[in-house]
Formats: structure tokens, sequence, C-alpha cells
């Protein structure tokens, strides 16, 4: 048999949070009680008023079929009203909206629709994976720009976009995430502005990546690029943004999000998406729809749900002996220095050792990037008093 190569496949270095699985395994397998901080995954189910509005759309047997195009209209619509009322922005239902299978899905089709071999495109380093990964996997070159607490947005795009410059080559797509993943990062409204204006000199395409968009421990509402005192129509003329419900709503599993728009893009995600696939099963995009206009007070919990959370693993693990811990800004994760007893390990290794000695597991820094080497990302996913059995373990293997 020939053994084929697998070109893009091969090319992906191994997802962030399968790195450690194979450890996790066997410890579980021991029979330990392993506390699982690594992977993102909201741990309360989806709030029943959603739920509800699920089963009542999963009764009408229309929704049954099945339904290709850019999404529910009542979806669409409601998206429209949400970006409009938090905002002040408003877009054409038809050519500026596009529902997509979750914000992975969108990124990367978006990715596979406008990018091709010899495209470079500016990233977050660190970063969501799919940030990175997904204009590789189109076959873009990808260059990384310095994120994090402390960085200017806006001077660290300019000069990854003069890097790039610098080798013959120009940008055709930068990628921003505010509040970010995994750093907690948040942004003002000016300097989301300062770094649009970058994007929009340069002549390149921008894709900002808004999943935490009810995350930013600052302000109620995180900033949009569409609302960053850059004119809307401006913006609109070479930019998108993703927001996803995972988060927000604590509807991971659903896979629905949207992204909003200059038109071209839009349509040019939603033509490749004609041969990929027929869209996210209406009742879900009904429930959706139902939760952003009816959800705000539902939303506020899940804030003040992860605020707490970050204050308590914070003070947890600084009373443990982790030197060096802060408090997000905003998201469901702390993004945490390695502590200095450990000070000469990577942070795969203190992963593992975290796993080994604490049974406690966290994602290792560099599965977001070569920026994320010396930090480890804890996921908000457990409440207080396991959030304190899990610092009380920590702490035992720092002194150990």
């Amino acid at each position: 048999m020939t053994s084929w190569s697998f070109p893009r496949a091969e090319a992906l270095p191994t997802y962030a949070f399968v790195a450690t699985d194979a450890l996790k395994a066997r410890v579980r397998a021991s029979g330990a009680d392993l506390i699982d901080l690594g992977l993102g995954n909201p741990d309360h189910p989806t709030p029943q008023a959603i739920v509800d509005q699920l089963h009542a759309a999963a009764d009408v047997g229309s929704h049954h079929r099945y339904h290709p195009g850019r999404g529910f209209p009542a979806l669409r619509a409601a998206i429209g009203a949400w970006y409009e009322r938090r905002y002040g922005a408003r877009f054409d239902l038809d050519r500026e909206v596009i529902v997509t299978m979750g914000a992975k899905e969108g990124i990367s089709h978006l990715c596979l629709a406008i990018l091709d071999r010899g495209d470079y495109a500016v990233v977050p380093d660190p970063c969501y994976p799919i940030h990175a990964g997904a204009p590789g996997i189109a076959g873009a070159s990808v260059e990384g720009y310095a994120s994090g607490p402390g960085v200017d947005p806006a001077k660290s795009v300019a000069d990854a976009i003069a890097r790039v410059e610098a080798k013959g080559g120009r940008v055709k797509l930068v990628i921003a995430n505010y509040p970010q993943n995994p750093t907690g990062a948040v942004v003002t409204k000016q300097a989301l502005g300062d770094l649009v204006r970058v994007v929009q000199k340069s002549g390149a395409l921008l894709l900002h990546d808004l999943a935490y968009a009810d995350l930013d421990f600052a302000s109620r509402y995180a900033p949009s690029i569409f609302d960053c005192g850059v004119p809307v129509e401006e913006v609109k003329s070479f930019a998108v943004e993703v927001f996803s419900m995972s988060k927000s709503y604590h509807m991971p599993g659903w896979r629905i999000a949207y992204m909003v728009g200059q038109e071209r893009m839009i349509g040019a995600l939603g033509h490749l998406k004609t041969y990929m696939d027929y869209g996210t099963f209406i009742p879900l995009q009904v429930a959706a729809a139902w939760a952003l206009e009816h959800g705000d007070a539902l939303v506020s919990e899940m804030r003040a749900l992860y605020q707490r959370r970050a204050t308590a693993l914070a003070e947890g693990l600084r009373s443990a002996g982790w030197d060096n811990v802060s408090e997000p800004s905003g998201t469901m994760f702390i993004w945490a220095p390695l502590p200095s007893v450990w000070s000469g390990l990577t942070a795969a290794q203190v992963g593992d050792r975290l796993i080994e000695r604490a049974h406690v597991a966290v994602a290792p820094g560099t599965g977001f990037g070569p920026g994320g080497e010396g930090f480890v990302r804890f996921a908000l996913i457990e409440d207080p008093p396991r959030l304190t059995e899990a610092c009380r373990r920590i702490g035992e293997a720092l002194r150990g």
C-alpha cells in the first residue's frame, strides 16, 4: 500500500487540550480524583428557559428538514437586534450576517474561503489555537504578534505587519481576540479603535473574535470593532466579527455562533458553506434567538459566576505559594506565570507535574503558541469549594 502524505493534518501541532490526555487517563485509571481545569468547557447546564424553547421548536415537523442558507431568519433578526441594542450598529441581515456551527467552524471556513498559499495572516501569540491553526490549514503563512496584559495591541499588530513587509510579503488577514483567550487581557474602546485603524491603513482584512463579549470584568459589554470610535461603515468595508453562544449562555455543545460585517467576506463564507454543511438544526437556532432576545439577566448571572471563581482561584493559588498570580480582567481563565519554585521547568513539565503530584490538570501555555512558554492556563470551570481543594493540593506539590 502506498504511504501517502497527509500534509495539512501532519503540519498541525498537537492540539493544546489533547497533549495531556494520555497522562490524565492514566491518573484517572489509578482511581485518583482528578480536578481538570484544562479545557474551558462550561460546567453549568444551559439555562432551562433556553432548553424549553428547544423542546417546543423540536415539535415542529418542518424544523427537521435541511435548512441551507445563512441561518434561520428569526435568529438573524435577533442577531441584528443584539448588535443594535449593545453597540448601535446595524447590519443587512441577508448580506452582512451569517450563522455558523460554532466560532471555530466560522473562523476555519472563512480562512479556507479567503486565504491560500502565499498569503500572510497576522495572529496573536499566545492565541486560542484556531486563530493560528485556521490560516495555516488554509495554506497561509502565519506571523505572530505579542498579546496579553500590558501589550499595546495596535503597536504589536503594526510591528508584525512591518515584519511581514520586510520579508517582501503583504498581510491579507489580521486576527484579533478581545477579551483574549488564553491570557484574559481586555482592551479599551480607544485601544481597539487604534488597532482597527492600523489594519485599515495596511489594506489587510480583519477578523475579530468577540466570543467573550460578556466576560469583560471592567465593562458590562466588551468593546466591538463596530463600536470603537471608527465609523461603522468604514469598519464594514474590511472587517468581520464573530460571537459565540457557548460561554455567555452556557451553550457550548449547541454549536451556535454568528459572524457579521463585510459583505464580501460573509458572502465568501456563505458560498463555501453551501458545499460544506446545511447549517445547525433549526430548533437550536430558534432557542438561540430567544436567548439573544430575552437572556440578558441569564448572562449577568454567568458573568458574576466567573468573577467569583476568578477571585477564589487567584487568592487560593497565592495562599498556596504560587507567586505572581493576578485575577484576570476578563474571560473564564487565569493565565499564570510558572511559580518561581519551579522556575527551571517548562510549561509542559509543570502541567505534567500538577497532574501527577496534585491530580490537578491545567493547559500548558505552549499549547497556545511560542509566546505561551513560561505560563499555564487555569479554566474557571469549578465552583469555589472545588477550587479550594485544587489549591490545597497544588500547595502540597509546591512545598514537596
